[in-house]
């Protein structure tokens, strides 16, 4: 009997919380709770956008270096020591560079001698080669072709082209919404001299 005794007594002197220490708890809890949500969303937010820029820029410079490497072995046309492109967009000596202007396709002949072309179709940047195309990266917004001559002008005379200046721009091949984590856009560009010639 003397522990139900002991028992009644620890009732008896326990004091339960008051309403103002449950209420002060529930607060605390609840901007630790706030603050680590605001804390892992912001995380994932910037998980996504580091994604989409990686997807975009590592897109946009794949393309920018099989293009750059191409042109570097192209050969020169048949019967020419001075022609290395075969066709070119007629905008390739117009506007001005890198803001306007450009083409966006080139032909030539590689290493192979097998005819290569850059040409854009939608959003899809493509590469024909010896007639077969291929997709080389989606989400491509725009493909600008600078043409040049030996004196650094821009020039749309096949036989005078000595080097190119390329621009691609792209995005997410996703749908995003404008301004979304997701919504990321990358601009490379390279000039490249013709090396064969």
């Amino acid at each position: 009997m003397a522990g139900v005794a002991e028992m009644k007594r620890l009732l008896r002197d326990a004091h339960g919380f008051t309403l103002a220490e449950l209420l002060i708890v529930v607060a605390v809890l609840g901007f630790m709770m706030g603050a680590l949500f605001t804390l892992q969303r912001q995380g994932q937010l910037a998980y996504l956008t580091g994604a989409a820029r990686v997807e975009v820029q590592q897109n946009a410079r794949i393309a920018l270096d099989m293009m750059v490497n191409d042109l570097r072995a192209a050969q020169p046309v048949a019967g020419s020591v001075t022609r290395v492109l075969t066709g070119i967009d007629a905008n390739c000596n117009t506007g001005t560079p890198p803001t306007s202007g450009g083409g966006t396709s080139m032909g030539f002949t590689d290493q192979f001698s097998k005819t290569v072309t850059y040409q854009m179709s939608g959003t899809d940047l493509q590469r024909v080669y010896n007639g077969t195309t291929d997709v080389l990266i989606g989400g491509v917004q725009s493909l600008q072709i600078w043409c040049y001559n030996a004196g650094g002008t821009l020039d749309s005379n096949l036989d005078n082209i000595r080097e190119v200046l390329i621009q691609i721009k792209t995005q997410t091949e996703r749908t995003a919404q404008a301004g979304s984590p997701g919504d990321q856009h990358a601009v490379v560009e390279g000039r490249v001299r013709f090396r064969n010639i």
